[in-house]
């Protein structure tokens, strides 16, 4: 396996989970179960698997590994994403909280209280910290779970194959 494969791969499968991690409205595929994270960490297995001939599948530590180092690099990519995002829109997620609040005819009583707290400026500024430690949590797990699940999926196509060749 050539390493600018491997890094390559695991950049752009890093760059894939960060924009659907910080773009705005695109991020809300990862309201489910943070697919969009998960889809970063089978990108980088598709294209070794696809680049190297000799290898169908991968070993569970080789998974672990890639799975590992592409969810570092990716929360780090999404910050710098979404340090963008902000300095562009602004904390548009709180913004949008506040407008739909504004539209709503009645609050509950909790979101009354929500809503003067998300009015103090603290809530204005860019979280930083939070989305990196967030980050650091996240994207590892996730991007491990793909590995796994596209390398169940790699090891499959290749029984596939081995049980097709065999009739």
């Amino acid at each position: 396996m050539v390493k600018t494969d491997y890094y390559q791969a695991i950049f752009l499968g890093a760059f894939v989970a960060a924009l659907t991690d910080s773009i705005p409205v695109l991020n809300l595929v990862n309201c489910l179960f943070c697919a969009g994270i998960v889809v970063g960490g089978m990108i980088p297995l598709w294209l070794l698997q696809r680049n190297a001939e000799d290898k169908s599948f991968f070993t569970t530590p080789e998974v672990i590994h890639l799975g590992l180092l592409t969810g570092l690099f990716g929360a780090f990519l999404s910050f710098v994403f979404q340090y963008i995002v902000f300095k562009i829109y602004g904390n548009w997620q709180v913004q949008w909280m506040i407008q739909a609040m504004d539209n709503m005819e009645t609050l509950p009583p909790f979101w009354e209280e929500l809503y003067a707290e998300l009015q103090k400026p603290e809530y204005q500024g860019f979280a930083g910290l939070a989305i990196l430690i967030r980050n650091l949590i996240i994207f590892p797990v996730f991007m491990v779970l793909g590995g796994l699940l596209m390398n169940k999926i790699l090891i499959r196509k290749r029984s596939n194959r081995s049980g097709d060749s065999d009739r």
